[in-house]
């Protein structure tokens, strides 16, 4: 697969890895493959379900070749063939097979699939060479000159060499290891609600999208094996964490409720699924993704919200690079650790920078009309390519913004 070949010792080889989202798995494959023993927490019991279809981008789809799983991953794409804008009484706006606003370029290496089904791979291509601990989590970190000791929420204590917070925007892990005012949290006014509901339209591997408002967009995604709708809402005030899932409920009705097409319809399947997800999208800044013998990945260093499209590629390819640099450095955490943060740097302020601006999800009232006059001409061929770019946006360019460790050796 070009890559360089596993290292059989390395120094500060015991790393604890909390989360088993994406980044967590992607992380522990990566050091094993390099010589390193990891061990991952998880707090929740069970690989959690649910969840949008997912984009992975550029660099991200080159690791997971690396790993083997590119035809696994290409076999569990969503398939969805295109999309259209439809009005309050379903009259279709805008409609166009080039691309997705969700997935991005028909027929790109790009390749959008589920949360839970990258998830599942990624366990699956791990549980021989890393411990899994499920249902519990770290409550306390204590590092020394030359190891960190974790006591957890079930009573035990056990000793490491490095620890890697993996474990979301709400990182445990950094508010542990890490001083309060040494990230910041921005709220980009936006939230998100999305859940699973029955394929009542009938939809083969199509989406739709409804602008109920100015600051409201629905969309109803029905991919292979699975029918999801999205809520998402301009909401500048919205503190979501005073709310409990009900309230979370409540809100979105009291948002959403009457504004036409099929809304009410899945407002109502929505609210009624188990899988219910709401959360105010947020991203998180940090001067230095590291301290001691610490270290954060993915959405808990640098998390640039669904809006951006580019959080799992950001989990993988930061997991890839961080594994990368601890093999280059043979383990020495203060060398390869500031060589992480530094590779990395560039490429999320791209992401998250793409984020603010709004993604292609989240627009104006002005964007909006231009994005279907896109949509429209992106169905002439002369037209096509140029049209889908501009519409589409710049996921597949940004994905691509990052080298690899082994790149600068000449081994990738």
């Amino acid at each position: 697969m070009g890559e360089t070949e596993p290292r059989t010792s390395v120094h500060n080889h015991r790393v604890l890895i909390v989360g088993a989202g994406i980044a967590g798995p992607t992380l522990a494959y990566w050091l094993a493959h390099h010589g390193f023993t990891p061990t991952v927490v998880e707090r929740s019991r069970q690989v959690r379900g649910g969840g949008q279809a997912i984009d992975v981008h550029g660099r991200a789809v080159d690791v997971l070749t690396r790993m083997g799983l590119l035809d696994a991953a290409h076999a569990a794409r969503t398939g969805v063939r295109g999309m259209d804008f439809v009005n309050a009484r379903g009259r279709t706006l805008a409609r166009t097979t080039a691309f997705t606003l969700t997935g991005g370029v028909a027929g790109s290496p790009d390749i959008e699939l589920m949360r839970t089904d990258l998830a599942t791979m990624l366990l699956d291509s791990t549980r021989a060479t890393t411990e899994y601990v499920y249902g519990d989590h770290p409550v306390a970190i204590d590092q020394t000159a030359s190891a960190v000791t974790v006591e957890f929420a079930s009573g035990s204590a056990r000793e490491f060499d490095l620890v890697v917070g993996a474990d979301g925007v709400r990182s445990a892990t950094r508010s542990i290891a890490f001083p309060a005012d040494g990230h910041r949290l921005h709220r980009l006014g936006r939230y998100i609600a999305i859940g699973d509901v029955p394929n009542f339209l009938g939809y083969d591997r199509w989406e739709t999208f409804y602008a109920a408002g100015p600051d409201r967009r629905v969309c109803y995604f029905a991919g292979a094996g699975s029918t999801r709708v999205m809520f998402s809402k301009t909401a500048p005030d919205l503190d979501v964490d005073r709310y409990d899932e009900e309230g979370l409920k409540a809100l979105l009705r009291s948002h959403f409720a009457g504004d036409g097409w099929q809304t009410d319809r899945l407002l109502d399947e929505v609210t009624a699924t188990p899988d219910f997800y709401f959360d105010d999208l947020r991203q998180v800044h940090m001067d230095a993704w590291h301290l001691g013998r610490v270290a954060l990945v993915g959405d808990a260093g640098y998390c640039a919200s669904p809006s951006s499209g580019l959080g799992t590629t950001l989990a993988i390819v930061g997991a890839y690079v961080l594994a990368g640099e601890l093999a280059a450095a043979h383990g020495d955490h203060h060398l390869a650790f500031a060589r992480y943060d530094r590779r990395m740097r560039p490429f999320v302020a791209d992401c998250q920078e793409r984020a603010r601006r709004g993604g292609n999800l989240y627009i104006t009232r002005p964007r909006f009309w231009l994005q279907l006059q896109q949509i429209r001409l992106s169905n002439l061929r002369p037209l096509r390519r140029v049209m889908t770019g501009l519409a589409a946006g710049s996921k597949g360019r940004i994905g691509m913004g990052v080298t690899f460790p082994d790149d600068d050796r000449g081994t990738a």
